[in-house]
């Protein structure tokens, strides 16, 4: 049974980052969507709607965790948040608090590292129940 992959959505005004999330995560075993900036970015979640958006905390026009409150109106239900940044642990933490995230995470971190923690997350996947006829 071919299982789906989860998916993630990156949003980043940096699209070197962008394409270093993309390669990566989808190494890690995502299915992965990027996003350069918070204008569409709501089209963008209802057309993809991932499991997880990761949104960098420092996007000049409109910060990440500011964008959060738009993107939710827009995802589904169980959708997660998870602010990613250069910016000091301390901070990211606070921000995440403040905005109901599920998490940060720290751009520093090597990429097998934040594949974990998404997985983490995620918890483990959900098996579709199977139909057994009764005799």
């Amino acid at each position: 049974m071919d299982k789906k992959r989860p998916r993630i959505l990156a949003v980043d005004d940096d699209p070197l980052q962008l394409d270093l999330l993309f390669r990566g995560l989808t190494l890690e075993g995502f299915e992965v969507a990027t996003h350069e900036g918070p204008i569409g970015v709501t089209n963008m979640v209802r057309a993809f709607q991932p499991d997880i958006v990761l949104l960098d905390l420092n996007i000049p026009s409109l910060r990440g965790d500011r964008l959060i409150d738009l993107i939710r109106r827009a995802a589904g239900p169980n959708t997660k948040y998870l602010l990613l940044s250069a910016s000091d642990e301390s901070e990211l933490r606070l921000r995440a608090a403040e905005t109901n995230a599920n998490g940060w995470l720290s751009k520093s971190l090597p990429m097998n590292e934040i594949g974990r923690r998404l997985h983490e997350i995620l918890g483990p996947p959900v098996e579709a129940p199977t139909s057994r006829r009764l005799r």
